[in-house]
């Protein structure tokens, strides 16, 4: 159909352009579908992704409008669909659907007769993961699972048995739902280490388990509270890294191994052999499972998790991705009590915050992947904004801003209405309020600086791609250059990171060159913990 509409990709970047050609409509009829301008993003998707469910669920061809004309109705776009009027009809309902906020694979599900699961945790979602098949075999019904919800359809088409197999998933997921207590038994001069693990902490923010340190008459240990199957799990990981291993997973979406076709799922298993050789460690990932686990040394685990992520990314780039933090800026991004954490966690994808490595780690459908990313984003900007930090040249620059008794830094924070830490043995000084109090903040100290004849290092940069030979990307700008990765993703010129940039493309099938994993030499050091609280001198 030409003129006004087209039958190019949807996607951001331009004007809309219909869902793929393919055959999907032909020799069928062609109805119109009047759809709000603001809700045309949303059928065409991240990248396209919700334009296409929809075709493949529905075999109709969707046309979307291009760039609205001068003469256009302001409000109302008018929504192309070919196919025969069974077709069409679905098509419809699926539309509507995903207007109201659905994902497109939900709507058809539904439509087709299957039972929905919603909103199951991250520990739940494991446990159904390993009982999938048997209750597939049992109840006679076909389940599929995605980062958080589960589509329960009946085998003959029988609605009852799949109302009876979700009665026995929730029944089965009872047993590791139920509120418990436990005490694990932690040598006193490593409980410290232990409770503040990333691990136990990402579990903890995946599951809403408690841990705190604990002294009794049989010694020091970790109080556990919460679901029984995170406690057990929990203790698992606590046992491990009291004995010196180290302790790891990566959550996954569930299912997130059916997309690939046989050819490239053999290309990730090799990939994955050769990242358990040359890094030593052991990475574990069931079938069906929603986590890769890792064991061995802890600089070889935490190494091994690094290169998955990347190995993972490259055959999923739109359902994996990992976002580089500013170290500084982890507790604002997870929110006062994790509050921020617990809402990303709801948008549909599978998310991880690493603290000891400032970086969130995101696996779901392309969809929630980029809300979640532009959360984080519009997070990071409202962070740069009302955040700035700058490094000193020694640490009587440090005592310098914080005066005599105190003085200076008091004078200063009550002046313009800023937050002023200064560390004098890290030699930095974080500032945090209001923009405008943190510019001017800002502006006082660096003339105590130079009043000085310099002293100071400069602040770190904005959010953002990174300048000189970086290629864009994600990165935090410090000084002339950022961090931000290489040509792009894993096959790129440069790294995803830009600390791998001589990590070239694969010469096998589309995987990464096993050559140039970074641990085949000695393995990268762990990145230096930012000072906090007891650590640094806060005035």
């Amino acid at each position: 159909m030409g003129g006004k509409y087209g039958g190019k990709g949807g996607g951001p970047g331009g004007n809309y352009g219909g869902g793929g050609g393919g055959a999907y409509g032909l020799g069928g009829e062609t109805e119109e579908m009047d759809v709000d301008d603001r809700d045309i993003g949303r059928i065409v998707g991240r990248g396209g992704c919700n334009i296409r469910d929809l075709q493949e669920g529905t075999k109709c061809k969707i046309i979307t409008p291009n760039k609205r004309g001068d003469n256009d109705d302001p409000s109302l776009r008018k929504v192309i669909i070919q196919g025969t009027k069974e077709q069409i009809a679905r098509c419809k309902e699926a539309i509507n659907g995903v207007l109201m906020g659905e994902e497109p694979k939900d709507v058809l599900a539904q439509l087709d007769g299957a039972v929905l699961i919603k909103n199951i945790e991250p520990m739940s979602m494991g446990h159904l993961a390993k009982i999938k098949a048997r209750i597939e075999q049992d109840m006679n019904v076909r389940i599929e699972l995605d980062a958080r919800s589960a589509r329960i359809w009946s085998k003959d088409n029988d609605h009852d048995k799949a109302i009876d197999a979700k009665e026995k998933i929730e029944e089965e997921m009872e047993d590791i739902t139920t509120v418990d207590t436990l005490t694990v038994s932690v040598p006193a001069n490593i409980v410290n280490q232990v409770i503040n693990d990333s691990a136990l902490r990402q579990l903890q923010d995946q599951t809403g388990l408690t841990a705190n340190v604990c002294k009794n008459d049989q010694g020091t240990g970790i109080r556990l509270t919460g679901l029984s199957g995170a406690i057990q799990e929990a203790k698992a990981l606590i046992e491990r890294r009291s004995t010196g291993e180290g302790a790891e997973f990566l959550a996954l979406m569930p299912g997130l191994f059916a997309k690939l076709q046989p050819k490239a799922y053999s290309d990730f298993q090799r990939d994955l052999s050769f990242l358990m050789q040359n890094t030593g460690a052991q990475v574990t990932i069931a079938e069906g499972s929603n986590r890769a686990d890792f064991r061995g040394g802890p600089d070889e685990v935490r190494h091994a998790k690094s290169k998955l992520q990347k190995i993972l990314h490259f055959y999923f780039p739109q359902e994996c991705d990992t976002i580089e933090l500013p170290p500084e800026s982890v507790d604002w991004v997870a929110g006062d009590d994790d509050r921020e954490l617990m809402r990303l966690q709801n948008a549909g994808a599978v998310i991880a915050l690493d603290r000891a490595a400032a970086t969130m780690w995101m696996c779901g459908n392309p969809r929630s992947v980029e809300q979640v990313r532009n959360r984080i984003r519009n997070s990071l900007q409202r962070w740069d904004r009302e955040h700035a930090v700058i490094k000193l040249h020694s640490r009587e620059s440090g005592w310098a801003i914080i005066g005599k008794g105190g003085s200076t830094i008091r004078e200063l924070q009550t002046s313009t209405q800023a937050r002023i830490d200064v560390d004098p043995d890290n030699q930095r000084v974080t500032i945090s309020g209001k923009e405008d109090s943190v510019r001017e903040a800002k502006a006082r100290i660096m003339e105590i600086l130079g009043s000085r004849g310099g002293g100071w290092g400069g602040g770190g940069g904005g959010w953002g791609g990174g300048k000189g030979d970086d290629g864009g990307g994600w990165g935090r700008g410090r000084g002339r250059g950022g961090r931000g990765g290489g040509g792009g993703g894993w096959k790129g010129d440069g790294g995803r990171d830009g600390r791998d940039g001589d990590e070239p493309g694969g010469a096998h099938g589309g995987g990464f060159e096993p050559a140039h994993i970074p641990g085949a030499g000695p393995v990268e050091p762990e990145p230096p913990k930012r000072a906090r609280g007891r650590g640094a001198s806060r005035w």
